[in-house]
């Protein structure tokens, strides 16, 4: 044992030994070499090359560091978190940056610098104008969605335009400073040449393999579906960056999505159909031949939709059904509409047409991204808006055949469609001829003429009914504009409500939330002068009224735009919402006078979950309209078919709980137990109806299913 150790000792002893003598032998070669003229002449000519090639490649290196300047400012100014998909965000910004540099680096220098500046100035722009959006809307839009709104937002809400510019002049300046100090000390500092070819090679190099890496692992880890089959715009800016994002949708508006057309197996029966069963009133299907078209298709993505349709069961007719047959209809799509200013004493006439026809206690209108004109498809088409405003406008030159208004003017309905603002927002005078309507008349397109110029909702709604209330049935749509922030005190609903709001309500609520309330009365006021003039023309029992929401109101958020340093939306509701379903409820009104009178036993509470994408179906089965309920993503809220809500970022709630997509987790409902398969099955489903949503206008496939009905 001794000696094991003696010898345990000496072999430490040999190695610092070695140690020291290795060292010393070093510090004699650094001696050397320190006194060795030679070795001084190559370390300084080593030193000067280096620092050559920094200087030749500096410029190199700018659009990386710029750009990943960019997206991490966009993180910030949006309070997305900085550090969601942050791996992501870094590799394709940083092998953009390199892409950039190589393509500017083939140039000669004069044009190299021209367009660097131009890059800076261009891509800062493009995250200024993002940033802006986002600040407004919660939310960011594609270049098309943007473009194709500008001109409304001048000439409609040029004001709310420039206070969202004038009070983002700080964050406008920090987005444009890489631009100007390149501009001002970029031939010095950074100066622009044309690299020998290796060098551009390599940093074509460095953009592949950074972005490919990034892009592999976008599409094989945990934000795949984001990447491709669920790619929206937004969410896949909140996680991959802007310049991904607009890689991606520039991409799939050229080449397609192929992951984005493919349909999910549903396997849970329950995920398609009640097990209740009363009557056998037949079922909401048409007589086309779903698997016989698929037989005899060549085209893949209408293939595998004629096989979706083909799976999905029909709904049930039932009691409902031809209730409203033959009636005058009038849908109205109330801007920034809550059903929190509902009640007994303020809004009489809201709370007497919300409960005295058929009650929606648990209905959403979700933020489907695009604001107004989303809203607006969703009701109108009972289909999912998935490409934000673009997604209207895609409807001019497609069969919209399942539209209430398509579907009654087949039946010989007079029709007509108004709008109190500017008639080209959003472009409906070439959509909503299209989506139903014989005419679309808004402020500078004829409406000025029946109401006057730029008038409130019950004036507009006064002087329009005058126009058709004799050319019955009629077939009615009022898109209102009266609940549009920014609220405000020198507003004259303000002026002419305030009094009656502090009354009703009190001194509880914040100055703004009150304004918002006076702005509401105006509906309430429109809503009144339409059912005193439907009861005095004695057709009250014979007309349907309908309304719902565009979106929430969004401009009680936060946000210098609409000059709010507080969240009045938290103030109105009663709570900080923290999911969807929280920010989304809403109501919908369902009223005809019958529903008091002749009907009144069929008037109810439908307390199961419903959305704007239920209105359609529901609507068609009451006005007893033949469909095709596979056709639909929505249903008919009488029928058997279980309830399901969708978002499209893809949470959904249904009768058992709430699925949140951004946390990925299931809540169940209190006293309500179900098993992963369900929420697979579920997901599934709201993957397959996003997708068929998505394809029914991409493909107009309403017009190869009935050919040219409309």
């Amino acid at each position: 044992m001794k000696g094991q150790e003696e010898n345990e000792g000496s072999a430490v002893t040999s190695w610092k030994t070695r140690i020291k003598k290795r060292y010393k032998r070093w510090k004699r070669r650094q001696i050397k070499k320190k006194n060795d003229p030679e070795y001084q002449k190559k370390k300084r000519a080593a030193a000067r090359f280096r620092k050559k090639l920094v200087r030749y490649l500096s410029h190199a290196w700018m659009f990386p560091i710029v750009f990943f300047y960019f997206e991490l400012l966009l993180r910030i100014f949006g309070q997305t978190g900085i550090f969601k998909g942050f791996a992501y965000m870094l590799l394709f910004a940083v092998g953009t940056g390199f892409f950039c540099s190589a393509v500017v680096s083939l140039f000669p220098k004069k044009i190299n610098r021209r367009l660097s500046i131009a890059i800076l100035f261009g891509v800062g722009i493009l995250f200024i104008v993002e940033c802006l959006v986002r600040e407004s809307w919660k939310m960011y839009m594609t270049l098309v969605a943007i473009v194709r709104g500008a001109g409304g937002v001048m000439t409609g809400f040029s004001s709310d335009l420039f206070r969202s510019i004038f009070t983002g002049i700080p964050v406008i300046l920090l987005f444009l400073l890489p631009g100007i100090l390149y501009v001002l000390l970029g031939k010095k500092k950074l100066p622009a040449r044309r690299l020998k070819i290796p060098y551009t090679v390599l940093l074509f190099l460095c953009a592949f393999v950074l972005t490919g890496v990034g892009s592999f692992a976008a599409s094989h880890l945990g934000s795949k579906d984001k990447y491709k089959s669920q790619f929206e715009f937004n969410k896949a800016t909140e996680t991959f960056g802007l310049l991904t994002s607009v890689k991606l949708s520039s991409k799939y508006a050229i080449f397609g999505n192929d992951a984005a057309s493919q349909f999910a197996v549903e396997t849970s029966a329950e995920a398609k159909k009640n097990s209740k069963k009363n009557k056998d009133y037949g079922e909401n299907v048409s007589d086309v031949d779903f698997a016989k078209l698929s037989e005899s298709e060549s085209d893949e993505t209408l293939k595998s939709m004629h096989q979706y349709v083909n799976s999905v069961a029909p709904s049930e007719k039932n009691e409902y059904t031809g209730l409203f047959k033959g009636k005058n209809l009038i849908l109205i799509c109330a801007e920034a509409f809550s059903d929190q200013v509902i009640s007994k004493e303020l809004t009489p006439t809201l709370y007497r047409l919300t409960h005295k026809g058929i009650y929606f206690s648990d209905f959403y209108q979700p933020s489907w991204g695009g604001s107004t004109s989303t809203g607006e498809y969703s009701y109108l088409t009972g289909l999912i808006p998935i490409d934000g405003v673009e997604t209207i406008q895609e409807t001019r030159d497609k069969l919209n055949y399942y539209t209430m208004g398509t579907q009654l003017m087949k039946e010989g309905y007079y029709s007509c469609a108004y709008h109190n603002g500017a008639y080209d927002f959003y472009s409906r005078q070439l959509t909503h001829k299209n989506l139903g309507y014989a005419d679309f008349l808004g402020e500078g397109n004829g409406l000025e003429e029946i109401a006057g110029s730029w008038v409130g909702d019950s004036v507009m709604f006064d002087k329009t009914m005058d126009t058709y209330m004799n050319q019955q049935p009629f077939s009615i749509y009022y898109m209102t504009v009266s609940g549009h922030c920014v609220y405000k005190k020198d507003n004259a609903k303000v002026k002419e409500n305030l009094d009656t709001v502090k009354k009703v309500l009190g001194d509880g609520l914040k100055d703004t939330t009150l304004y918002y309330y006076c702005y509401q009365l105006e509906l309430e006021k429109a809503l009144t002068v339409m059912v005193e003039k439907l009861e005095e023309a004695g057709i009250a029992d014979d007309t349907v009224i309908c309304m719902t929401s565009d979106h929430y109101p969004y401009g009680l958020e936060i946000s210098k735009t609409f000059g709010n340093t507080e969240d009045f939306v938290t103030d109105l509701y009663g709570y900080k919402y923290k999911t969807p379903w929280e920010k989304d409820h809403n109501t919908w009104l369902l009223w005809s006078g019958c529903l008091e009178n002749e009907n009144k036993d069929m008037a109810c509470e439908i307390k199961t979950p419903t959305y704007s994408i239920d209105i359609t179906p529901t609507l068609m089965n009451l006005f007893g309209i033949e469909y095709d309920s596979r056709l639909l993503v929505g249903r008919d809220v009488f029928s058997d078919t279980p309830p399901l809500v969708i978002w499209n970022d893809y949470s959904w709630k249904t009768d058992k709980g709430t699925f949140n997509a951004a946390t990925d987790e299931f809540k169940p409902n209190k006293g309500k137990k179900v098993d992963e398969n369900y929420i697979e099955s579920i997901n599934n489903t709201v993957t397959n109806k996003i997708r068929f949503s998505d394809q029914i206008l991409k493909t107009d496939y309403y017009k190869v299913v009935f050919g040219d009905s409309q």
